[in-house]
């Protein structure tokens, strides 16, 4: 460890500093009961009482943010938990605190590795955030659907069984909302909202404790119960009486068609007018029904139509919540890179109040944060790239003015850079954009000159132009290449003005301000 006096590199159980003398022994103390807390932390982590782990670790950090073995079982638990984001958070910060010999290498590692569980982790995000909104809107049918899906996708997802849970006693499904009860406290056992919820199930249902309470036993069927005993066979003896039956009952049968159905029929024929008014105004009755049903089918098929877009919705802002976390990650890893400017930009579209994990808030405020020496030292870094690269420092140029708005040394600079490559429409722009930012700074100034210089007019005299020997002039319809100061037509007419000072010719060097930023050829010289 490094003493908080002097900073020197002391041993890890040393006393006393060797090179300020600086008394150590409080911080000895404060790791001891760090290491305390942490020891507490892992017996219950052992006896699956996670609630009780997360409290301890969380303790043990207060007293040593740099114990690494507490944050990385508090990653652990959290990835127990199914609370995938938040062990990654810890796991990344401790890699950050203690960047060698880290077992949070190999955690970040295999889980980045394993692209099934990073894809069941976003969908497992995205749909226990649509199932709390529908549950908080009133649709607990949708929100029990999502659930089982997260649950199918994560069966670790503590919170996603207790919300399931909780809307299964809603319903007055007690078998299921105990079932599901059971199985994430068979994960964490003394789940303070788990426990809670048992005792309000076994309330409603009138019972003891979950259990402790008696299981009913179905009898078993008898399965020869509905079987019947088969008789002995005997051969019947031939008999005219089924001749005679079939006799009787064909006379029978004629009488009956002269008796009955003969009269029937007579009736029938006199009633057909009657029934055919009668089948009208049954089909005119079947057609109000089937018009009735068709706007039933309508509305449904409306109210389907909002319940699938109130998915759409509920997808699309888990995605967005992803993607910033997504962003979040890759800013981290630059800021851990030394890439300040790069960090800051991959976070350059987020707030702080898209992340609701405080841990994700202040990971968010760090790499998001550029200082006002850093920044300086950035602007200095493109002013030196301009003598080599236009194109690239034109590119850190852009980079900075996404990150920092309206500074009028990147404007005028970016200015200058597309004047030197002959793009004069963006040169103006940025020259235009300086001057709005602070006008009777030197960069103002300056620009106001290059830009009264592109529009075809005189150069205003400035402090800059008094230091050049002679200045280059070009007749009237004639175009001049930024980068080279040379006249593009077929005739040239120029004439040189002296300096009536002592000062000497300085070729090429157009900007007194910026004495290290390459310029075009015949601004400040002659051609």
């Amino acid at each position: 460890m490094r003493c908080p006096v002097c900073g020197a590199l002391v041993g890890d159980d040393a006393v006393q500093c060797g090179f300020c003398g600086s008394d150590l022994s409080v911080i000895q103390y404060v790791k001891r009961i760090s290491g305390t807390y942490y020891n507490i932390g892992l017996e219950k982590a052992q006896v699956r009482d996670l609630s009780g782990a997360i409290v301890a670790l969380k303790q043990s950090l207060r007293f040593y943010k740099e114990n690494k073995d507490a944050r990385n079982l508090l990653g652990l638990v959290y990835y127990e938990m199914g609370e995938i984001t938040s062990a990654l958070g810890e796991w990344v910060i401790s890699k950050y605190l203690t960047p060698d010999g880290n077992a949070a290498d190999y955690y970040i590692d295999t889980l980045q590795k394993n692209q099934t569980a990073i894809d069941a982790t976003d969908q497992t995000i995205k749909k226990y955030n649509a199932a709390l909104q529908a549950a908080q809107s009133g649709n607990e049918d949708l929100a029990v659907i999502q659930l089982k899906k997260v649950f199918s996708l994560n069966p670790h997802f503590v919170r996603a069984g207790q919300l399931l849970a909780l809307l299964y006693m809603k319903e007055k499904d007690y078998a299921k909302a105990e079932k599901c009860l059971q199985r994430i406290q068979k994960i964490d056992r003394n789940n303070t909202t788990t426990l809670r919820y048992i005792r309000e199930l076994n309330e409603l249902t009138g019972g003891g404790e979950a259990s402790d309470r008696p299981r009913k036993v179905k009898a078993k069927k008898d399965p020869l119960e509905n079987v019947q005993p088969v008789g002995t066979y005997h051969e019947e003896k031939k008999s005219l009486m089924p001749f005679f039956y079939i006799v009787i009952g064909l006379v029978v049968g004629i009488v009956i068609c002269f008796v009955l159905i003969r009269p029937t029929l007579m009736k029938g024929s006199q009633q057909s007018g009657s029934e055919i008014a009668d089948a009208g105004a049954q089909i005119s009755v079947k057609e109000s029904q089937i018009s009735a049903l068709e706007a039933e089918k309508e509305t449904m098929q409306s109210e389907i139509d909002a319940l699938n877009q109130k998915i759409a919705n509920a997808d699309t802002q888990a995605q967005k919540e992803t993607e910033n976390y997504e962003k979040l990650l890759q800013a981290v890893s630059l800021y851990i890179a030394g890439d300040k400017l790069g960090a800051a930009a991959a976070v350059g579209s987020c707030k702080k109040k898209d992340f609701t994990l405080k841990e994700a808030q202040g990971l968010y405020t760090t790499v998001s944060t550029i200082s006002e020496e850093d920044v300086a030292a950035l602007i200095q870094k493109a002013r030196e790239t301009i003598n080599t690269s236009y194109e690239e420092a034109l590119r850190q140029l852009k980079a900075l003015n996404k990150v920092i708005k309206n500074n009028q040394q990147i404007l005028y600079l970016m200015g200058r850079c597309y004047h030197y490559m002959g793009d004069k429409k963006n040169a103006k722009k940025y020259y235009e954009l300086a001057i709005a930012v602070q006008a009777g700074t030197e960069e103002a100034v300056q620009a106001d000159r290059y830009l009264t210089e592109l529009s075809g007019g005189t150069p205003v005299t400035t402090q800059e132009d008094t230091t050049t020997e002679g200045e280059t002039a070009t007749t009237a319809g004639r175009n001049t290449n930024p980068r080279t100061g040379r006249n593009t037509g077929n005739t040239q007419n120029t004439e040189t003005t002296e300096d009536t000072g002592n000062t000497e010719n300085t070729e090429g060097n157009a900007e007194g301000a910026e004495s290290t930023e390459e310029v075009p050829e015949g601004e400040g010289g002659e051609e």
